[in-house]
């Protein structure tokens, strides 16, 4: 598995955003240009963009830029690569993408304030009192935000979206627990810069990078 990291404000520059867009897939371009605001092109324009750069870098054998299917759950897959699993994800200024043999989920976010009422609903009550244990609001908002991205990585992982309930299972190992029972499925998290944290999840406790791989999309194409 390898993980991938770049900052996307360039994009943000419409002029810039254009001249980028024609090196996405059509469904991509019709993604991006969806969006009303400028941040949500640049956000969706270059998580394509890092996939892109991380297949090429990885599976040289796929095509680009990639050909994309969605499935009722939003889950991403490869027309024509069912042996290679992905996953994208973009939040503030950065996006993420992950590329493996195996099902895999990443999901990054910005380091947010905690949401009392949305960390008791979505958390287990387990996990709730660690976030709300924490000392300080700073340790309270890091926390909440790490266990987030792990559960937002889980249900990426098994390609179910929010069709599963955030508060039915645990992240606070590094295996997922669902209702007492293991899953057999893992997570790790990534501090990559100060006001992110990055969150992967896998069927492999083995497979995890020690580092991520960092990529500059704003080169001259």
């Amino acid at each position: 598995m390898e993980v991938f990291l770049a900052s996307i404000e360039f994009l943000n520059d419409e002029s810039i955003f254009n001249k980028f867009l024609k090196f996405a897939s059509k469904e991509r371009q019709e993604k991006a240009l969806a969006y009303s605001h400028q941040i949500g092109r640049a956000r969706s324009l270059g998580a394509g963009l890092l996939l892109d750069e991380a297949l090429r870098r990885t599976c040289k054998q796929v095509p680009l830029p990639a050909e994309i299917s969605f499935d009722k759950h939003g889950a991403p897959s490869l027309k024509g690569f069912d042996g290679v699993f992905i996953s994208i994800s973009h939040a503030g200024n950065y996006a993420a993408a992950a590329v493996s043999s195996l099902p895999v989920g990443v999901d990054i976010e910005t380091i947010r304030k905690c949401q009392p009422g949305i960390c008791k609903k979505c958390f287990t009550p387990e996990e709730a009192a660690l976030v709300l244990s924490q000392k300080s609001q700073e340790e309270t908002d890091a926390v909440f935000s790490k266990l987030w991205t792990r559960k937002e990585s889980y249900i990426k992982a098994i390609g179910k979206g929010l069709a599963q309930s955030l508060s039915e299972f645990s992240v606070l190992d590094d295996e997922i627990i669902k209702n007492g029972s293991r899953t057999g499925f893992f997570c790790k998290s990534y501090l990559p810069e100060t006001d992110c944290i990055l969150s992967v999840c896998t069927k492999d406790s083995g497979s995890f990078p020690q580092e991520i791989n960092r990529i500059d999309l704003s080169f001259p194409r």
